[in-house]
């Protein structure tokens, strides 16, 4: 349990972030609860502390997620790189909670990766009980791109996060300042379900529901979920290595289309 005459809590910090880089996450950024008031996106009803009244901090941890295998969307490859990325997410997330909590001597819990039962379910109410793209946001991991996803340094929007709530009393860090989308319009070119719209406003207009349709579409065509506009999007150091080559060739991209999904559809 936690000895504060031991511990700052400066140290404090040093060692969660620690924790959850030991535990497998690449990004791991910290913001208080009070942003959901100060900077407003959702209603009330979505603050953490709202749900977890006695929440401080929000702990966010990133992972990557590989361009070349994003490439072949739709496809098996894609799917199960999604879905490997969740279970990773939520377990290190379950473990660095157990651990602030048995270890620490603080309270904390996780709010799983997607919460959700199926796809169609999301038809009707096509949005998530807690954002990670806004909590990151608050944390300093990136910034809200065109596309509504969160655009960071390291990886652009090609990161899948998750999020630890908890009143352990750790520093939040910075936020960004720098708008990291360069508002290049690819998403918007490329989007299969055509949900985005320029209306002027700093991200484009989206309509969840014709997103969330086209993902039940590919999910009944057994390769889900779609991630075209964080394929096309150019921001992110991870994009670097590739640079002045192919990342994936169109034979091989037709390849890995070939299998897992449904004969008809592919």
């Amino acid at each position: 349990m936690k000895d504060e005459s031991k511990c700052t809590d400066e140290e404090l910090k040093r060692q969660i972030y620690e924790k959850a880089r030991d535990l497998g996450a690449e990004l791991v950024n910290c913001c208080s609860v009070e942003k959901w008031q100060k900077i407003p996106q959702q209603k009330p009803e979505f603050y953490p502390q709202n749900i977890w009244p006695w929440s401080e901090k929000v702990i966010v941890l990133g992972i990557p997620l590989f361009a070349p295998m994003i490439d072949t969307t739709p496809s098996i490859v894609y799917q199960e790189l999604y879905t490997t990325s969740n279970k990773l997410l939520d377990e290190m997330a379950y473990r660095l909670s157990s651990y602030i909590v048995t270890q620490l001597g603080y309270k904390a819990i996780f709010f799983p990766r997607d919460c959700y039962y199926g796809i169609d379910d999301l038809v009707a109410n096509p949005s998530a009980a807690f954002s990670h793209v806004l909590a990151a946001y608050y944390a300093g991991m990136g910034t809200i791109g065109d596309s509504h996803n969160l655009i960071t340094p390291e990886f652009g929007p090609r990161v899948r996060m998750v999020s630890i709530i908890t009143d352990a009393p750790i520093a939040a860090d910075p936020m960004i300042e720098k708008d990291l989308c360069i508002h290049c319009g690819q998403c918007l070119k490329h989007c299969p379900s055509n949900c985005f719209r320029d209306s002027g406003d700093p991200v484009y207009d989206m309509d969840k529901v014709a997103c969330t349709k086209h993902h039940v579409t590919l999910k009944n065509e057994h390769h889900w979920p779609c991630g075209i506009c964080i394929d096309v999007c150019p921001v992110g150091k991870d994009l670097k290595m590739y640079a002045g080559q192919e990342r994936i060739t169109a034979d091989g991209t037709a390849h890995c289309r070939s299998f897992g999904s449904s004969p008809s559809k592919r």
